[in-house]
């Protein structure tokens, strides 16, 4: 994982990722999500919660590999961080794309950390966070990858009680003449 990322952060901080764009179905990415990560869930007696909302266009322009990269951040985190309870993926359209939304009932983010977690290498000093790896460059890379295709996100947060961390992906269709 962290030769993963040292990779992806190398590559982004020289801007060699590669933005290329395609016509992608988000339920289909969802779906996968879902595919992907109930067995970890489960693993660790969490429950996976999927929900697609009715306003989801059928399809988007954007960087698939870099929705997936996003997502799959978010929701490592959710599933790492979390002891008992869910992890719940929403996904649902809204003005000129789609937003994505993974909601925990984790440990949750203190103020003081939620205005760090992007940072690189940031690690929080909370107990909880240290009983397991990671490497501070999850969330570093995700606000990259954001960057390139026009995302931008949000968390919400509360000790003990969970987080949420929603991203709006623009769509990057060309526009219509």
């Amino acid at each position: 994982n962290m030769v993963n990322d040292l990779s992806t952060l190398s590559r982004a901080e020289r801007g060699k990722l590669d933005m290329k764009t395609e016509k992608i179905d988000p339920r289909e990415i969802m779906s996968s999500l879902e595919v992907d990560y109930t067995k970890e869930a489960q693993s660790k007696g969490l429950e996976l919660f999927t929900d697609i909302d009715d306003s989801t266009p059928v399809e988007i322009t954007s960087n698939r590999l870099y929705i997936r990269e996003i997502l799959q951040n978010f929701i490592t985190n959710s599933v790492k961080y979390t002891k008992e309870g869910s992890v719940t993926i929403l996904l649902r359209g809204k003005d000129g794309g789609i937003e994505f939304a993974v909601r925990d009932t984790g440990i949750g983010i203190s103020k003081s950390d939620q205005k760090r977690v992007f940072d690189k290498f940031f690690r929080s000093e909370d107990f909880r966070t240290r009983e397991s790896s990671g490497t501070g460059l999850g969330l570093y890379v995700t606000k990259k990858l954001m960057r390139l295709i026009g995302a931008t996100s949000t968390l919400k947060s509360k000790l003990n009680e969970g987080s949420t961390f929603t991203v709006f992906i623009p769509d990057l269709s060309p526009p219509k003449e």
